[in-house]
């Protein structure tokens, strides 16, 4: 199921983050580098108080194992737990992130990956996204170079 996060859901979203994070960007940031719970969930209280962005869960009978947020044009987070990688659960959120776009007028989509981050890169390519060209440094220790990728999100019946 999915269904909107609300207030509620912060330490929630934050704990999807970090699970999915330290299995996922283990290569990227390393075993000493904390992760910076603080920060995430700062953030996410950012995140979930802008009426411009919606944020997301799935939920499977266990509990949340799935979010994403995204508005103004941009998928801005998307993760799920390690034990759902490969189950095909992130198409469905996916599908809903781009028909919330699209329902929002978007003509392009566009997202923030990691470079290093090949399994993510993998999956956004295999859903139609391409890489824009364009490079930055996170502002996040160690300061990895992202990568910005677009697409159309569906048309939506008139």
């Amino acid at each position: 199921m999915i269904r909107r996060a609300t207030d509620d859901d912060l330490v929630t979203l934050l704990d999807l983050e970090r699970q999915a994070s330290s299995v996922g960007l283990a290569h990227v940031f390393g075993p000493d580098l904390p992760f910076p719970s603080d920060d995430v969930l700062a953030r996410w209280r950012i995140v979930l108080g802008d009426p411009d962005l919606v944020t997301l869960l799935d939920l499977d009978e266990s509990g949340p194992v799935g979010y994403a947020a995204y508005g103004d044009q941009w998928l801005r987070h998307f993760g799920y737990l390690p034990r759902c990688w490969g189950s095909g659960r992130a198409d469905r959120l996916h599908d809903a992130v781009l028909a919330g776009l699209a329902a929002q007028g978007a003509q392009t989509a566009y997202l923030w990956v990691l470079v290093d981050n090949h399994r993510a890169r993998s999956f956004y390519a295999r859903r139609g996204w391409t890489d824009t060209g364009r490079r930055e440094s996170e502002v996040f220790e160690p300061y990895p170079r992202k990568l910005q990728m677009s697409r159309r999100p569906p048309r939506l019946p008139s």
